[in-house]
């Protein structure tokens, strides 16, 4: 018998367990003999002189000892070979394991100190998921019987070491993608909105050094720079920014909503009002001015530049 191949036992060949009785054996011989009348071929009667063959020696007690010896010896030697083939095929599997997850760590170690920037261990990665995947598929061949969970445990942290290095490298350059994305989308807001920032800007500065008493151009050109000033707040409201700077979105977008709301205020002011009610929209205008400024600070120290 071959060991290099599953071994079909006189057992199986009658469909009877290996501690089968005389008479179990008589019954299921004869069961097949009387299936096996029913046509005639070639086949059918090579399969007969191997059921006669497996009769004559399952009804005989001395052939019957010798032929289960036999078959012990024979299914311990194939569990020893199916049990050397997985241990090679873990250690084929196991090195290649280390090459990939080493390559992936490598890669996903220098991306991760280097601020974006990484060594790529094509080599290494592709070698050993090679190896990787050729020995796995070669040890999930072997019987159950030979295969041990320490085996398929190692594997598994290996592959998950890999997968979860370059998975950390992937997400985290189509993270870096988007945000400069959103970085790109953010300045093109900037840039659309400047000019309704400095029109508004200087429509308040220009009522502010105007001579003479309040009248009905300085409301009016106080509610132009409420239009202008909001409409700047919706584009930052829901402008796109880098996650990491959406609190200063957040705030600038607050800032210019307090802009619109106190200029739209000193707009419903006349000559008549009293100087309280301007004194009041004057501190909330110089406060408006200090958060914005605490805004610009704290942006430039994270950012390293001015907004």
């Amino acid at each position: 018998m071959s060991r290099s191949r599953p071994v079909n036992s006189y057992y199986d060949l009658l469909g009877v367990p290996p501690h089968a009785t005389e008479m179990e054996i008589r019954s299921a011989y004869g069961r097949d003999v009387l299936r096996l009348q029913e046509s005639a071929s070639d086949k059918v009667a090579q399969f007969r002189a191997a059921l006669d063959a497996a009769f004559a020696t399952l009804v005989d007690p001395t052939k019957r000892s010798e032929y289960d010896a036999v078959l012990a010896a024979t299914t311990q030697a194939d569990v020893a070979d199916a049990v050397g083939d997985a241990d090679a095929a873990f250690r084929y599997a196991r090195r290649g394991g280390f090459w990939f997850a080493g390559g992936a760590l490598v890669t996903a170690l220098t991306y991760a100190f280097s601020e974006g920037t990484y060594f790529l261990a094509w080599g290494p990665l592709l070698f050993g998921g090679f190896q990787l995947v050729r020995g796995l598929l070669r040890y999930l061949t072997v019987p159950n019987g030979a295969r041990q969970a320490t085996h398929l445990a190692v594997l598994g942290g290996l592959i998950a070491v890999g997968i979860l290095s370059a998975g950390f490298v992937g997400f985290s350059e189509v993270q870096a993608a988007q945000e400069a994305a959103d970085g790109k989308k953010w300045n093109e807001m900037i840039d659309a909105t400047s000019l309704d920032v400095t029109k508004a800007s200087e429509l308040v500065l220009s009522v502010a050094n105007r001579p003479g008493p309040w009248d009905a151009s300085h409301s009016a050109d106080m509610d132009n720079a409420s239009v202008l000033y909001a409409g700047v707040a919706d584009a930052v409201g829901s402008a796109s920014v880098p996650a990491a700077l959406d609190w200063y979105r957040a705030g600038m977008a607050k800032n210019f909503r307090e802009a619109a709301a106190i200029a739209h205020e000193y707009a419903l002011l006349t000559a008549a009002s009293p100087a309280s009610a301007f004194e009041a929209l004057d501190k909330r205008w110089q406060a408006r001015l200090d958060e914005a400024t605490a805004l610009a600070d704290r942006f430039e120290a994270l950012v390293g530049t001015s907004p």
